[in-house]
């Protein structure tokens, strides 16, 4: 080679062809035109970050497509069901899982001194035969032949029965806090559900929308309350949302009542509470949130709202204020409101129906009439009520959730919104978790099962996969519950 040349493949006759296929001549620049030149170039740079493999052309479709070898999950994990790895399961012999328990010893304290030739008081212990329903959680799944052949990131099948048992454990999960067989039958009933119902004044804390005290004094007063005369039992574990864990535990909580060892500060994590009846481990789970929003307003991937005949037909609604002595609208939270609902029932939820604004004023109750849809294949079972913040919007997702509702017989259900839930925030729960009280347990009449089906038309490979079970809470006495807490990070504010 010498200077003004270049080494390329073919040699080039004078006219620019390749001269019949001769390898290792040289070649002048001089020789090369521009568009000679400027066609090269295209032919073989990468081309300008096109994705779609039809129009490539030029050293772009010379590429291989380059894929991530790891299938890249934003979905929940095993350690993300925090009550469901906490549990105690046991078996049920039936759908009908009965059991029985004894609530007092008899007598009182001072009942047995009598003197030496008295007659003897009887006194016997107090039992109480109770009923719990097994509920049945199916998930359907589904894998081609076609699928199960190719080459793929995965196998497809055994990620797609990982995924159905991760959808059973978020459905026992989220009822575990929430479930409501008032609301929807087919569900078993939860701690807020079973707290509100047992309606124990003593085990029940009210924030009103404010956040914790700094020395968790609701945490403290629950569990003593528990421990006290007639209820002889310990707190160990407190659940409660990401943002109160964050905002009302790890950046409030004095550190004298903080568990653990080490340099204990305001802002680092918390591991639990220290009570005067033993440490509280404080757990956060991601299924308890600052109430929901509608469905029609969470983001993808979130599932659509039910539509055609499998739809529970949308109700209308409508808010009318008055004076009430029940209320708790204060003249901090008087202002405009709009109110919304959902139907629910076996197939999803409805679309969201929106009442007209409502103004509030201090002491008033808001009486939300609910007129049910025309019935179809899925009655409503119940409804979802939700409420905007004060002088908010009517947009959806200005909406959250105040209370689930029970359909009422007839035309209509009418739900009294006294301010008694306050939309936007979550509650926390205290739970006595020791597996020797059996306090709280996971009763499964059939445990995590796939249970194949038979494919009739189709070149696939389905299959079921079933738990049945239901959450028993043998002693009542042993749970406990701070409502309405807002977290002080909260960026959506009832009032």
């Amino acid at each position: 080679m010498y200077p003004g040349h270049i080494p390329f493949g073919p040699s080039v006759g004078s006219n620019g062809d390749l001269d019949g296929g001769a390898y290792g001549g040289d070649v002048s620049m001089s020789q090369f035109i521009f568009t000679d030149t400027n066609e090269f170039r295209k032919a073989v740079t990468a081309g300008n970050y096109e994705t779609d493999v039809k129009t490539f052309t030029g050293g772009r479709a010379l590429a291989l497509q380059s894929i991530e070898p790891t299938l890249l999950r934003t979905i929940q994990e095993d350690k993300h069901f925090v009550f469901f790895n906490k549990l105690t399961a046991t078996n049920a012999g039936s759908t009908v899982d009965e059991f029985t328990i004894k609530t007092a010893i008899g007598g009182y304290p001072g009942s047995t001194f009598n003197s030496e030739m008295g007659d003897i008081a009887d006194t016997q212990g107090t039992y109480s035969r109770q009923v719990g329903l097994v509920k049945f959680l199916m998930t359907k799944r589904e894998v081609s032949v076609v699928q199960q052949s190719q080459k793929t990131l995965v196998d497809t099948i055994a990620e797609e029965k990982v995924d159905a048992a991760r959808e059973l454990k978020t459905s026992v999960e989220w009822a575990s806090f929430f479930g409501d067989s008032t609301v929807n039958p087919l569900e078993f009933d939860g701690l807020f559900a079973i707290i509100n119902t047992t309606n124990d004044s003593d085990l029940i804390k009210d924030a009103r929308g404010k956040g914790l005290s700094y020395v968790a004094q609701e945490v403290i007063d629950l569990a003593a309350a528990v421990a006290g005369q007639g209820r002889y039992g310990t707190i160990t574990d407190v659940f409660c949302s990401l943002a109160v864990k964050a905002a009302e535990f790890d950046q409030k909580l004095d550190p004298a009542f903080r568990t653990g060892g080490g340099n204990q500060k305001v802002g680092t994590p918390v591991d639990g509470v220290k009570t005067s009846n033993g440490e509280v481990a404080i757990n956060q789970d991601v299924f308890i949130q600052e109430a929901e929003m509608p469905f029609a307003a969470r983001p993808a991937p979130f599932p659509a709202i039910t539509t055609g005949s499998a739809a529970p037909v949308a109700p209308t609604i409508a808010g009318v204020a008055g004076a009430n002595a029940a209320s708790k609208f204060t003249s901090e939270h008087a202002g405009n409101y709009y109110w919304a609902v959902e139907a629910i029932s076996k197939a999803g939820r409805s679309p969201l129906a929106l009442s007209a604004q409502v103004v509030t004023a201090s002491g008033d109750r808001v009486v939300v009439t609910v007129t049910h849809g025309a019935d179809n294949a899925n009655v409503a079972t119940g409804f979802a009520i939700y409420r905007s913040r004060k002088n908010g919007t009517n947009a959806p997702a200005d909406f959250r959730l105040v209370a689930r509702v029970a359909r009422a017989a007839g035309a209509t259900t009418v739900y009294n919104d006294d301010n008694q839930n306050v939309p936007g925030t979550s509650p926390v729960f205290l739970v006595n978790m020791s597996p020797g009280a059996q306090a709280v347990q996971l009763r499964r009449l059939l445990p995590m099962t796939m249970f194949p089906l038979y494919p009739t038309s189709k070149a696939s490979r389905p299959w079921a996969q079933l738990l049945f079970c239901y959450l028993r809470v043998a002693k009542t006495k042993h749970i406990a519950m701070v409502k309405n807490v807002l977290p002080g990070n909260a960026s959506w504010k009832p009032f």
